[in-house]
C-alpha cells in the first residue's frame, strides 16, 4: 500500500508545534473552537492538507471544535469512512481528518 501524498507532503513538525503551543497555553482551545484552521495558521502558518479539516484533541481526547453530529459513527448510517491522522505533544494533538 502506498503512503498517501498528503502524509509525505504535510509538515508534521508544524503540527507538533501547534499541539505544544496549546498544551502550554490551553486558553488557545477557544480559538480552535471558533476556527481551527485560522488558529493553526496564526500559531505558525500551518495549513491542513487539501480536503482535510482540523481539530485539536485535548488531554481528555475531546475535539475542539467538537465534530458535528452525524459526521461519523451515527446510528442512522450503515457505514462510514474517516481518514484521520494526529501529531501530538504530550496529551494534546492536532488532528487532520476528512
Amino acid at each position: 500500500m502506498a503512503i498517501p501524498n498528503y502524509l509525505t507532503e504535510t509538515d508534521v513538525t508544524k503540527m507538533r508545534e501547534i499541539a505544544k503551543a496549546v498544551y502550554e497555553n490551553p486558553t488557545l482551545l477557544a480559538d480552535f473552537d471558533r476556527d481551527p484552521e485560522a488558529a493553526a495558521f496564526q500559531i505558525n502558518g500551518f495549513r491542513p492538507p487539501e480536503g482535510h479539516h482540523l481539530h485539536l484533541s485535548d488531554d481528555k481526547n475531546q475535539f475542539h471544535p467538537a465534530e458535528y453530529p452525524g459526521r461519523f459513527g451515527s446510528h442512522d448510517v450503515d457505514g462510514w469512512t474517516r481518514d484521520e491522522f494526529r501529531v501530538g505533544y504530550k496529551t494534546y494533538s492536532l488532528v487532520a481528518c476528512m
